[in-house]
């Protein structure tokens, strides 16, 4: 080998020495700069169950079992040998999907549609576990879907709180009842003994007539009842005139007797 040769591949060995202390780093610094989904709560250790989230267990995948109470849910990823997203691609539209746990490395995220940003209905995409203490998404490990049906909203009849509003009979202002209303030259309803007043017609120069009361009538079967008969008067004054003979006679007698 040529001492030029020597010399050449002497040369692309520090390049390619100085090419991967400057790009190995940043290739590592690249790989670990994953952040958290800011859709997901995270959570630390494990969780194998849907208590706290309402409803029950609807899929369940993990190293050991797949569970698959709805079918009618799809989804794409989530092989806990390879992949480190999963997608919810379809839920029934009578189920209600209330919290999906996605576990990898030492926590576990939990993301609840509706919330964080997250739709409230599917699909939900790349939904994933915690960032590792590497910092780096780890591999899906255990991941399920909590929910329950749709429950339809129950709207009880309301029961009247009150008795039924009786219809209004007042009349609008100025128009006379109808059940008030009378034939020319009838009496009204007024008290006994008034004669009731007539306005002239408009245009007429005639006087208006006013209301008299009538003079009380005496009943002489009221004074009877109270006791000043005269009978007992003309008693009266016929005794005092048989007294007063008597009187005169024997006045005379007694004269007679003395002369």
């Amino acid at each position: 080998m040529s001492l030029s040769t020597r010399t050449r591949l002497r040369s692309m060995a520090v390049a390619a020495l100085t090419l991967g202390l400057v790009v190995g780093p940043n290739s590592v610094a690249a790989a670990s700069d994953a952040e958290e989904d800011p859709r997901a709560e995270v959570h630390e250790g494990n969780l194998t169950d849907c208590d706290g989230f309402g409803g029950g267990l609807l899929v369940s995948v993990g190293d050991d079992e797949q569970v698959e109470n709805l079918p009618g849910l799809t989804y794409d990823g989530g092989d806990t040998s390879s992949d480190k997203h999963v997608t919810v691609t379809d839920v029934p539209d009578d189920i209600v999907v209330t919290a999906i746990v996605v576990k990898g490395g030492p926590g576990y995220n939990v993301y609840v549609p509706g919330e964080r940003e997250l739709s409230s209905e599917a699909p939900w995409e790349d939904l994933r576990s915690p960032v590792n203490p590497g910092g780096q998404i780890p591999t899906i490990s255990h991941w399920f879907v909590c929910g329950a049906e749709a429950s339809e909203p129950t709207t009880d009849p309301q029961e009247p709180t009150g008795e039924p509003e009786e219809p209004s009979t007042s009349e609008s202002p100025g128009k006379p009842d109808e059940s008030e209303e009378t034939e020319p030259g009838a009496p009204t309803s007024e008290s006994p003994g008034e004669t009731p007043t007539t306005a002239p017609e408009r245009g007429s120069s005639a006087p208006a007539t006013t209301t008299t009361d009538a003079a009380p009538v005496v009943n002489d079967d009221d004074l009877a009842s109270t006791g000043l008969s005269s009978g007992w008067l003309i008693g009266v004054g016929a005794a005092l005139v048989v007294g007063g003979g008597a009187l005169l006679a024997l006045t005379r007698l007694r004269r007679r007797s003395t002369t």
